[in-house]
């Protein structure tokens, strides 16, 4: 199977540019790809094992839905939920998906805060994704060219990838295609919570990991707890 480079990614470098500019920005990216690289202004790859190395109440969660059958899938992971954005090692990641959750209200017609409301309406919070051991373990062994992580689409609002290598996305138009890891930049990527809300505007991203998972990233949602039995290998 054939996995392309784009020619051109949708990359999004100033989030304070004029507004109208980045809402349309915004509209497109999300609409043609399902996602869209950002700045780092948060330093958020520099920082995050340092800052979120002492949480705690990690539970396991359902986190995603097969690409193909809709079903709900458990990963191999841990996620704890942050709920206190008062604590100054990771207020400014509220500050940017509140930020983000503004921008992409007003790309669907609505106003500033619709997406906020939704959120507090369904208790959205942020989750941070915490690889088992036992799945570490597996993931060393793997082969640069095993699939990782099967493919699937996020449970979420929006999910914020900080660092990732080995990704891929898929679309009807491309195929299986590169999502590079970009030194510098965050992915902002449609859930499938999001593509409920916009009636399919917006589709989340399919895709899924090769290689060796070294993902980071944060998760704006409500996961669902799940028995350790439960869980499954890709």
């Amino acid at each position: 199977m054939t996995i392309i480079k784009l020619d051109k990614y949708p990359v999004i470098d100033d989030l304070n540019q004029p507004e109208a500019n980045l809402i349309e920005h915004v509209r497109e990216s999300l609409s043609q790809f399902g996602f869209f690289y950002i700045k780092d202004t948060i330093q958020a790859r520099v920082w995050i094992d340092k800052e979120l190395k002492n949480l705690k109440d990690s539970v396991d969660v359902y986190y995603g839905e097969d690409a193909y059958t809709g079903e709900g899938s458990v990963f191999h992971g841990t996620y704890s939920r942050l709920d206190n954005p008062k604590n100054i090692n990771i207020n400014h990641y509220f500050e940017l998906i509140s930020h983000l959750l503004g921008i992409i209200s007003c790309a669907l017609g609505y106003p500033k805060e619709f997406l906020q409301e939704v959120s507090q309406q369904e208790n959205y919070g942020l989750y941070i994704y915490d690889r088992e051991e036992e799945y570490m373990d597996y993931i060393k062994k793997a082969d640069s060219q095993e699939i990782s992580i099967a493919p699937h689409k996020d449970r979420s609002l929006i999910t914020l990838i900080i660092s990732i290598e080995g990704f891929e996305g898929y679309s009807q138009e491309y195929g299986w295609f590169l999502i590079p890891d970009i030194e510098g930049y965050l992915i902002v990527q449609v859930g499938t919570l999001l593509q409920k809300i916009t009636k399919n505007k917006f589709k989340a991203n399919i895709h899924r990991v090769r290689g060796f998972d070294s993902s980071k990233a944060l998760f704006w949602s409500n996961l669902e707890a799940v028995s350790t039995t439960a869980l499954i290998c890709p």
